[in-house]
């Protein structure tokens, strides 16, 4: 599977370049978090653009932030199976939810919840 080293390589990058974050996994799709100086993030979002394992990319929000909530991962995962089933729910995305159909503040929320208690 692409995920574990999607997610070493961003880790590693990341790390290389200031950049902090999250990344929502679900059978539906994935969210990702993004924090960092605003050219390394734009930066990093470009090179995620430029990757042909990805695919249907939505920008939801760029904007500036006071502080990084997830300052200690150079970039954390979960995903949602059955040990984060019943976080997943408790913020409203069921097996069959699309994570693109989730308000922002609710992936933000769950992200920082499931990074605040890893699996």
């Amino acid at each position: 599977m692409e995920i574990p080293r999607i997610l070493a390589s961003a880790q590693r990058l990341n790390e290389l370049n200031g950049i902090t974050g999250f990344l929502l996994v679900t059978p539906g799709g994935f969210a990702q978090i993004l924090e960092g100086e605003g050219d390394s993030v734009v930066e990093t979002y470009g090179r995620i653009m430029a990757d042909p394992r990805h695919g249907d990319l939505r920008l939801l929000q760029q904007a500036t932030a006071i502080e990084r909530r997830f300052a200690g991962w150079t970039m954390g995962m979960a995903e949602r199976d059955p040990t984060t089933e019943f976080i997943f729910g408790l913020y409203g995305i069921s097996a069959d939810a699309d994570i693109f159909d989730q308000q922002l503040d609710t992936i933000v929320d769950l992200a920082g919840q499931l990074a605040a208690h890893p699996a």
